[in-house]
């Protein structure tokens, strides 16, 4: 028989260990201070050690907790992840896709038409999200991320390569001045994404001062920079994933000026498992069959 500490002592002691305080897991479990610290002093009595240093406000792992944790994390997510698993079924239709926000607006939702959710033959679930997950979902299948992410369950997979370049709506631009003088550029609101990196970077390589740009609009997301640079707002940095239907429409042009290329690249999470259902599979050979269209570095 196996001899393992009680359930809900390793999920006290895991949310206290991320979040360093004894009432914020009371909090995240919905629980009191009290069950808590009774758990966690309980967990240590059966260990025979002591998993945290205790403090006024807060609690601090000590080594062998530290350790502990990291085993008690990773088996708690897959369990998580394969309970979900478990209850919608292998065999079921039904796939989850956890997805970055940008990439869900601006490059899958054109792909989801009619006919190729009618080939795929299957029920898309798709969970958006602004951020990289430092877990994904329990029920989550697949997942598809902006930089590569560690997930418990899941391994990684470079997913898409890509190239930014200024772009603007052509009505923007056409009684402008030339865009093949770089003096072009100042002459417009230039549209950021959380901050002037990639702007920055166009206009050195350009030989230009963002202190001389006409104007500048903000936003905190590449999907939303997309959208005010098709309505006229400004200039943008694109690039050709995200902009790719816009490019194609006509309501975006590429103007002349660097290629900008970043470290950082999408990645798809695939179960890192040899049960992987049919439906699953189906999907994720799909999404790998429109990267393709893309250059894959």
């Amino acid at each position: 028989m196996r001899k393992l500490p009680n359930l809900n002592a390793l999920r006290a002691f895991d949310a206290a260990a991320r979040q360093g305080s004894f009432a914020r897991a009371a909090d995240e479990l919905g629980v009191s201070h009290a069950a808590v610290s009774r758990h966690v002093r309980n967990l240590e009595t059966e260990l025979g050690i002591a998993l945290f240093e205790r403090h006024a406000r807060h609690v601090v792992l000590t080594g062998e907790g530290s350790l502990f944790a990291r085993t008690v994390a990773d088996s708690l997510s897959a369990l998580e992840i394969d309970t979900g698993r478990l209850r919608r079924g292998v065999g079921r239709r039904t796939v989850v896709l956890d997805v970055e926000s940008d990439l869900a607006t601006r490059w899958l939702m054109p792909l989801l038409t009619n006919a190729a959710l009618n080939d795929l033959d299957v029920h898309l679930d798709i969970r958006v999200r602004p951020d990289p997950p430092r877990a994904v979902l329990g029920d989550a299948d697949l997942a598809l991320t902006w930089g590569a992410a560690q997930c418990t369950g899941f391994r990684t997979e470079l997913f898409l390569d890509f190239e930014g370049f200024p772009v603007a709506a052509p009505a923007l631009i056409d009684n402008g001045p030339a865009s093949d003088d770089p003096a072009f550029f100042l002459r417009y609101r230039l549209i950021h994404e959380r901050g002037i990196y990639w702007w920055r970077r166009c206009f050195d390589a350009l030989g230009l001062s963002l202190d001389d740009a006409a104007g500048h609009l903000y936003f905190n997301r590449s999907h939303l920079c997309i959208d005010a640079a098709m309505r006229g707002a400004g200039l943008a940095i694109g690039d050709n994933v995200i902009c790719d239907e816009a490019l194609r429409a006509g309501a975006l042009v590429r103007l002349p000026g660097p290629a900008l290329t970043s470290r950082e690249r999408y990645f798809m999470l695939v179960p890192d498992t040899r049960q992987v259902s049919r439906p699953v599979r189906r999907v994720r050979d799909w999404l790998i069959a429109q990267a393709g269209r893309y250059d894959r570095r």
